[in-house]
C-alpha cells in the first residue's frame, strides 16, 4: 500500500475499510471514535441510544451546557461503524483511534486536549477531532508532541479530502 510521507515524523497510509472492520471484529473494543456534535447534530442522540459505550470528552457543568455541541467518545463496533458509513461519512464527524487501552484511559487522555493557550496564553478549545484539522496538527508537531498528543493511540484514522481512510502513525525512531 502507497504512503504519503507527510512529515519528517509522521505517515500518512491508505486504509481499506475492510481492514478496519477486520480490527474491529477481531479486536473489540481497540477502536474508538472522537465524535462530534458540533458539525453532525445526529451525534447527541445516537450517544445517548450507545448508553455506556459512549461518553462526553466534556465534564460538569461543561458537559451539560455543551451537549448539543460536544465532543463524544465511543467504542467502535460494526453496528456504530454501519451508522457512520450510512448517516455519516460525508461529513466532517470525528476521528477513529486505535489502541489497546481502556475506554477510561482513552477518555482521560482526550481530554488533556480539549483547550490549548494560543499564542497570547489565552486559553481556547482544541478540536483535535477534526478530520479537516487533524492531519495538519500532526505534520506540524515535533517529536515531542507527538509523543505526548499519541500517548497510548497506536493510529489516528480518518477520512481524507477523497473520502478515503487514512492512517496516521508515528515513524519509528532511528
Amino acid at each position: 500500500m502507497p504512503t504519503t510521507d507527510t512529515s519528517p515524523l509522521i505517515l500518512a497510509t491508505p486504509l481499506p475499510l475492510e481492514s478496519l472492520r477486520d480490527r474491529i471484529a477481531e479486536r473489540p473494543g481497540t477502536v474508538y471514535a472522537v465524535l462530534d456534535a458540533c458539525d453532525e447534530p445526529r451525534v447527541p442522540e445516537k450517544v445517548e441510544e450507545l448508553g455506556d459505550q459512549s461518553i462526553s470528552l466534556y465534564r460538569g457543568q461543561a458537559e451539560q451546557d455543551f451537549s448539543a455541541i460536544a465532543p463524544y467518545l465511543a467504542i467502535v463496533d460494526e453496528p456504530l461503524l454501519s451508522w457512520l458509513i450510512a448517516e455519516l461519512w460525508d461529513n466532517p464527524w470525528g476521528i477513529f483511534a486505535i489502541t489497546d487501552a481502556s475506554f477510561p484511559d482513552v477518555r482521560k487522555h482526550f481530554r488533556r486536549f480539549l483547550m490549548v493557550l494560543d499564542p497570547d496564553g489565552n486559553e481556547m478549545y482544541f478540536r483535535f477531532y477534526d478530520p479537516r484539522l487533524l492531519p495538519t496538527f500532526l505534520e506540524t508537531c515535533t517529536q515531542e508532541e507527538l509523543d505526548e498528543f499519541f500517548g497510548p493511540i497506536d493510529d489516528f484514522v480518518m477520512l481524507d479530502d477523497d473520502g478515503e481512510l487514512q492512517t496516521y502513525s508515528r515513524k519509528a525512531r532511528s
